[in-house]
């Protein structure tokens, strides 16, 4: 089983490093791979990730946020490969969908049989996004595809820095990963990968 403690000494993720950003991000992944939470920037707001294949660490980021757990998070990959083991993308809108990636555009597909159910919604669906963020994409590169939400409880504004994560989250979460985040401003558009209706406009 994955082990679930983290040792006091695991050195902060955004603490400054001679190294720079690429040492910070393996740090983070680490996190990821052992079940930890990590926040993160994103193309729009600082994001709260966890490995999509730990069930635990991603109802564990529904407490955080205080919303139900029945309510399902969008999935994040590095690329077009990471998205694939999880949905099909053939649908008559496939192409629009590729076009649209990487980029801040989400799109809720058919899940494939073998996804973890976790992650499906009630119609057997799944949302997935290839990241237009280089870091976060660096990030899912090497901890493998991660499932991400806003860095806020439920009802609060979402972070838009790491300090601000910080000070929603404190020591609950065991990694803050220092970065920019896009230009976007506000949360990445969802839209129904078969039907093309938007469910969350950008």
């Amino acid at each position: 089983p994955m082990p679930r403690k983290f040792s006091k000494k695991t050195p902060n993720c955004d603490a400054a490093d001679p190294t720079g950003l690429d040492w910070r991000t393996d740090v983070a992944a680490r996190v990821l791979l052992r079940g930890g939470v990590v926040a993160h920037a994103t193309e729009a707001v600082f994001g709260l990730a966890a490995s999509a294949y730990d069930r635990v660490a991603c109802r564990r980021i529904a407490r955080l946020k205080r919303r139900s757990a029945r309510k399902r998070f969008i999935v994040v990959g590095a690329d077009l490969a990471q998205i694939q083991r999880f949905v099909s993308l053939e649908t008559s809108l496939m192409r629009e969908i590729l076009e649209s990636w990487p980029g801040p555009h989400t799109w809720i597909l058919p899940a494939r049989r073998t996804a973890p159910r976790w992650l499906k919604n009630g119609r057997g669906q799944i949302a997935v996004r290839v990241t237009a963020h280089w870091q976060m994409a660096v990030l899912c590169g090497r901890a493998g595809p991660v499932v991400s939400t806003s860095a806020n409880p439920m009802g609060r504004k979402p972070a838009r820095t790491v300090l601000a994560a910080r000070r929603y989250f404190g020591n609950k979460i065991e990694c803050y990963l220092g970065g920019q985040v896009g230009p976007n401003v506000g949360p990445t558009a969802i839209r129904d990968g078969s039907t093309g209706t938007i469910i969350r406009a950008q």
